[in-house]
């Protein structure tokens, strides 16, 4: 199937979706599975970390709210550890402005969406960010 402008560029590419809010995570997972991505959704900074020893993730797609862990704090771990370090995080939120980008990109993301998230943008995001190959 064809998605919205990167017909193919993103098949099979591994994906991991971090929301707590279920609506959000579908949105996102729909989105990308569209573009031929395999989308894993958890809900929590903690379900994350369990799953990166079976899943192993080109991209995150983060949210900064979660319970807990926060999406930041997760990010900074993500990124100081040598085996998580290069994966493209993207970071998303219902927050809005100038700041909240600035506060997400200091933590390791690569880009910062706002709920809902925009289902043309995050497929040319994740392109741009990965290089153009899965």
């Amino acid at each position: 199937m064809e998605g919205h402008g990167v017909p193919r560029l993103l098949a099979g590419v591994p994906i991991l979706i971090v929301d707590d809010d279920a609506a959000s995570a579908k949105l996102v997972a729909v989105t990308l599975g569209a573009e031929g991505c395999r989308t894993l959704p958890v809900g929590s900074a903690d379900e994350a970390l369990a799953v990166l020893a079976d899943f192993a993730p080109r991209a995150i797609v983060l949210d900064l709210i979660l319970p807990r862990m926060s999406g930041l704090l997760l990010a900074q771990q993500l990124k100081a550890n040598p085996a998580t370090r290069d994966i493209v995080l993207i970071a998303v939120s219902a927050f809005n402005g100038a700041e909240t980008e600035r506060i997400a990109r200091a933590a390791g993301c690569v880009a910062y969406l706002r709920k809902p998230i925009d289902a043309i943008a995050l497929p040319q995001l994740l392109l741009t960010h990965l290089g153009g190959t899965p």
